[in-house]
């Protein structure tokens, strides 16, 4: 995948945490099989992070395989989101089935599993399959099916999101559900085809299973049965870790032509002791790119394809974070509920696109300036150019965040795409020691700024066009990140009503447009009926809006505001219990 290498990287760099003291170190690469030009880059880019380790890469199903069989020959199925048969011949032939993915293949799979039953559900609403209690299950999951395909694609994770329903049809099965038990048995089926595929191509009789689904008696009971009766079924005696750790310790096990090994050896150049590399050297987004090793000779069509294709890479690591994301919006709704402020924190790029949200919040939702309040390393100074040496000031940063006079009602928001910028994290310790919440949003994994952080927001957005302008994707990421944060969090404070920003500011000619057409959208209202309305009410939105809706005069409809803490659906509904009270 795009930035695949760097992810990896920077996953294996994370895990290891410092401890760079190895003889050996074996990862199992999703894809490593059908990548070995990317195969070769990861081992390349290990091997030059940990000089002197012996560094193996191999796909993730060759550790698996080794891990379940204790190194040993015979025949793996793995089998969870996807599904792969792998043998492995004592003399070292491999032979693998399936692990195609969801569109071509992965027979059996949770994916697989989950496709089916939503298609049995779907032609069963149609009249074209048998009635079936999957259909219910599938609306108490996924919501309304006529929006299926736009919920399955919501993060670009298709085969995991489809996944889920497993546990749905098991369940159906179990209750009886002809449709859900039938399919189950299909998917057994499969796994019992792969296995003795993938045994007969290398003359092995040894099997074992492993992977979330196997864990499922019911399941693996059924692919046991239907498996040819040659083929010897053994409980897995290990994971994929111990397969890694098995191939770090041998080369001499038949997995041995799939594994792809280097060690950095010492060029002339490099004879003198290896100097040490500070810890920045090898975050993610300061890596350079093998492929473009000849960007000063581009063209400028050519640049801006690559700039382009870089930039799509971000709305995955987006999707990736999103909990993460959900939790930050919904701290940053609390803090807007509690009266308390949201404070950005930032030095250079994050600083200043932190500086950009927060006044984009007034004139967008009608708040106060102080609501959504950014700090910068360097002042107000830094908003316009860079101020060198500014984010190395830890004092800066605790001093310019208490200044504020925070307090526990405040969430601090620290952004830094490196995760370790002094001035970022000095000023989130000051602001939790003053009971603030506390949320860092980095573009590298495992960063420093999980200690100082009360939540992490991890937009692993990978190396750049150029190696260490984090203004690029990582900046890219950090923006929708903010708009994501600032925007949730005034929609759960009631400053819309529907997708209409109802406390917009009328301050000038367009936006008074703006709120004519909002009243004339949400209402039904001609025209001449919104502008009076908006004069009536002081060119305030919200009011005239509650004025219209509930049918009141905007002294009214500004008292019902009031008193539902300015939501725009709760004064209406407020406004119709009144008379009906009254009338009672």
């Amino acid at each position: 995948e795009a930035d695949g290498v760097d992810a990896a990287f920077e996953a294996v760099r994370a895990v290891l945490s410092g401890a760079t003291d190895l003889d050996a170190l074996v990862v199992g690469a999703a894809g490593a099989e059908a990548a070995p030009a990317e195969a070769r880059r990861l081992a390349d880019r290990l091997a030059g992070w940990l000089p002197g380790c012996a560094i193996g890469v191999t796909s993730d199903s060759v550790t698996a395989h080794a891990g379940a069989l204790g190194g040993r020959a015979g025949t793996v199925l793995a089998v969870g989101t996807g599904s792969v048969a792998l043998g492995v011949a004592a003399d070292g032939r491999f032979h693998q089935v399936d692990g195609w993915g969801p569109w071509l293949g992965d027979d059996g799979s949770g994916a697989w599993i989950g496709r089916e039953a939503l298609r049995a559900v779907l032609l069963s609403r149609e009249g074209r399959g048998p009635a079936t209690r999957l259909a219910d299950l599938a609306e108490e999951r996924f919501g309304d099916l006529l929006e299926l395909p736009r919920t399955l694609a919501v993060g670009g994770a298709v085969a995991r999101t489809t996944a889920t329903f497993v546990p749905d049809v098991l369940a159906a099965a179990e209750a009886g559900d002809r449709v859900a038990a039938q399919i189950l048995h299909r998917a057994t089926q499969a796994w019992a085809d792969l296995t003795a595929g993938a045994a007969a191509m290398v003359g092995e009789s040894r099997v074992a299973a492993v992977g979330g689904l196997t864990s499922v008696g019911t399941l693996t009971g059924k692919w046991v049965a239907s498996l040819p009766a040659a083929l010897s079924v053994e409980p897995a005696s290990g994971t994929a870790l111990d397969g890694a750790l098995l191939l770090a310790r041998h080369d001499d096990l038949p997995h041995e032509r799939r594994v792809l090994r280097t060690v950095a050896v010492p060029t002339r150049e490099a004879a003198a002791p290896v100097q040490p590399r500070h810890e920045v050297d090898v975050l993610a987004t300061e890596q350079v790119r093998d492929d473009l090793h000849d960007l000063d000779t581009r063209g400028a069509e050519d640049l801006v394809r690559l700039l382009l294709d870089a930039e799509e890479t971000v709305p995955a690591a987006m999707a990736a974070a999103r909990r993460e994301l959900a939790r930050a919006v919904e701290l940053a709704a609390s803090a807007l509920a509690a009266g308390g402020r949201i404070v950005y924190v930032g030095a250079g790029t994050p600083g200043r696109l932190a500086a950009l949200d927060a006044a984009e919040c007034p004139p967008t939702f009608g708040t106060s300036p102080q609501t959504v309040v950014a700090v910068l390393a360097g002042g107000n100074e830094a908003a316009a150019r860079a101020v060198e040496g500014a984010e190395d000031d830890a004092d800066a940063g605790a001093r310019d965040v208490t200044a504020l006079g925070l307090g526990p009602r405040d969430l601090v928001v620290g952004i830094s795409a490196s995760g370790r910028t002094p001035y970022v994290l000095a000023a989130l310790d000051a602001a939790r020691e003053r009971g603030c919440r506390t949320v860092a949003v980095v573009n590298n994994a495992g960063s420093p700024a999980r200690a100082h952080a009360d939540l992490t927001v991890e937009l692993l957005t990978g190396g750049e066009v150029l190696a260490g302008s984090t203004r690029l994707k990582a900046g890219t990421a950090q923006k929708i990140a903010l708009n994501v944060l600032s925007t949730g969090a005034m929609i759960g404070n009631g400053k819309t009503y529907g997708a209409w920003m109802v406390d917009v500011m009328a301050s000038n000619e367009k936006l008074r447009r703006r709120a004519r057409r909002i009243l004339r959208e949400a209402t039904g209202v001609d025209d001449d009926t919104a502008v009076v309305t908006l004069e009536q009410a002081g060119w305030r939105t919200k009011t005239a809006l509650v004025a219209i809706l509930a049918g009141v005069d905007v002294d009214r409809a500004q008292a019902l505001l009031d008193s539902r803490d300015g939501r725009v659906r709760d004064a209406v509904a407020a406004a119709a219990v009144a008379p009906a009270e009254a009338g009672r």
